[in-house]
């Protein structure tokens, strides 16, 4: 019986460890790549081309207003970001660098033409 109630206290400890180990520290998903570019509100970006430190207070007002976001990567492309289901706060923090140069880690996917990247972690550059 003593085995018993060690054996679930020990699992109960291993459980809270883990979930108070913020998603930043954890390690990288295998698929994760890392990206850096600018933090885009895609209504004026995709709407007249607007970017760049002058589009910046501007784009964080959009942002604000829960206009998309995406990230106008190093390689050439657009990306939508999109919050993973697991752990929201970086890509709620990623909305705070709009206008931005950051580095972002997450997985991409590609469906009909339209590139995404799930945030897992970002910091500004």
């Amino acid at each position: 019986m003593k085995r018993v109630v060690l054996a679930l206290v020990v699992a109960a400890l291993l459980r809270v460890a883990a979930s108070s180990v913020p998603a930043a520290e954890k390690a990288a998903a295998p698929s994760d790549v890392t990206l850096t570019g600018e933090v885009l509100d895609l209504a004026c970006y995709v709407g007249h081309g607007a970017m760049g430190p002058e589009h910046a207070s501007c784009a964080a007002k959009c942002v604000a207003m829960g206009q998309p976001v995406g990230l106008a990567a190093s390689d050439g492309k657009v990306y939508i970001l999109v919050a993973d289901h697991a752990d929201a706060s970086p890509f709620t923090k990623a909305k705070t660098f709009a206008g931005k140069k950051v580095e972002i880690k997450g997985e991409v996917a590609e469906k009909d033409g339209i590139n995404a990247l799930t945030v897992h972690s970002v910091k500004s550059v």
